[in-house]
């Protein structure tokens, strides 16, 4: 139950459940199914099959979690890529680049910003929306006037 040698190069590419399954796949298939002495040879059919399983377990590990370190510093940030993340939190020879009261003062400087900017900005809409209400306001005073005036010259008409 194993490859020929020759493909040595692209096994050590798989991790052996994929091998495994591989094997079986070749070996117990519906159509033309390969005897154990013909997976175990030298064939094209073998190494195509190989070459393709390479091919889709290297595409199907790419999008997969790949941790980083960021360190920012004034003028650029430095990504570094953490081969075994599990280690990280034991192995760390990075010195923290802000201490947490630093950071926390940073994040309440940014909320005090955000703060004023929200009540600048809400004052504003108030102002306008309040000058377009007293425009507003003063045409229904008018429009009450003029009504009051005709209906009062109305009243005097008949009168008289």
């Amino acid at each position: 139950m194993t490859f020929h040698e020759n493909y040595s190069n692209l096994l050590t590419q798989l991790p052996p459940s994929l091998i495994k399954a591989g094997w079986n796949r070749l070996t117990t298939r519906k159509k033309n199914p390969l005897s154990e002495s013909e997976a175990s040879s030298i064939s094209p059919i073998i190494e195509a099959f190989l070459k393709h399983e390479v091919d889709r377990y290297q595409r199907n590990k790419k999008p997969r979690y790949n941790p980083t370190i960021e360190i920012e510093t004034e003028s650029h940030c430095i990504v570094i890529p953490v081969s075994k993340p599990e280690n990280l939190l034991y192995n760390t020879n990075i010195a923290l680049l802000y201490s947490v009261e630093e950071v926390n003062a940073r994040i309440k400087e940014a909320t005090d910003n955000l703060r004023q900017e929200f009540i600048k900005s809400t004052e504003e809409t108030l102002k306008t929306i309040k000058q377009q209400k007293d425009i507003e306001c003063n045409q229904i005073k008018i429009d009450m006037a003029n009504r009051s005036t005709k209906l009062f010259e109305l009243t005097l008409k008949k009168l008289i």
